[in-house]
């Protein structure tokens, strides 16, 4: 029976595609840096990997980058790094307004059969930041943000101290997001039941998710909410979800 619903976070319940773009291309072009300077730099796998575990802020891979890419003058480099945090920091705001219309009446749906929420994102602090103000985090019980833990998807140790947060057994959980990172699939290796989210992929052209026919798939949020009451063998979730 499942008692606890573990969702991702972005192309799950929040998109970015729903709003303005704010990535390394576009950073590059508000700095006046060349895309093919800046990029590689932006895209550093180890970089991007002390990001992802916390180890690294924005501002800090800013400074590291700016100066490589030939600006160095101190006033210009300071207002370009409090420019360009200040713009990703309100895109992440931004997703998290902009969310599929039945995303919060979802949760809230979930919440009224008596589950237990939670998240469990691989995600960079600045984002942590903006999770953690985002008035729909009320709703869930746990927040495993990788950033904050120094451990990310698919490492079966952020599932399990988030099932240790909300006492239940990989038994007793459905995880849903989009697939990145391997997430359903070390899902699915610890127990648990995995559900592919869709609903942000339709319709968005050279959007990053695919489709895994390996997993069940869910078309709406609404469709969240009726494999859960199934899971539950309780027939209360709402149409309109």
């Amino acid at each position: 029976m499942i008692r606890a619903v573990l969702f991702d976070m972005y192309e799950t319940l929040c998109s970015h595609y729903r709003c303005p773009l704010y990535f390394g291309a576009q950073m590059a072009d508000d700095a006046g840096i060349d895309r093919e300077i800046f990029l590689p730099l932006w895209r550093d796998a180890a970089r991007e990997e002390a990001r992802t575990l916390g180890e690294l802020s924005l501002e800090a891979l800013l400074e590291y980058i700016l100066p490589r890419c030939g600006i160095v003058e101190e006033n210009r480099l300071a207002a370009l790094i409090r420019q360009m945090c200040q713009k990703r920091c309100q895109t992440k705001r931004d997703c998290l307004r902009s969310l599929h219309p039945d995303i919060l009446p979802m949760l809230n749906s979930l919440k009224e059969q008596g589950l237990k929420l939670a998240v469990v994102s691989n995600c960079y602090l600045e984002e942590a930041q903006v999770i953690r103000q985002w008035e729909g985090s009320r709703l869930f019980d746990a927040l495993l943000l990788s950033c904050e833990q120094g451990v990310r998807k698919p490492d079966p140790e952020i599932y399990r101290r988030c099932m240790a947060q909300l006492g239940v057994t990989a038994g007793e959980c459905l995880f849903i997001g989009d697939g990145g990172s391997q997430e359903l699939e070390a899902a699915r290796a610890l127990g648990m039941e995995a559900m592919q989210a869709l609903w942000y992929m339709a319709g968005v052209e050279g959007h990053p998710s695919a489709r895994k026919e390996e997993f069940p798939g869910l078309e709406t949020p609404g469709a969240a909410v009726a494999a859960a009451g199934k899971a539950l063998s309780v027939p209360s979730w709402r149409e309109g979800c």
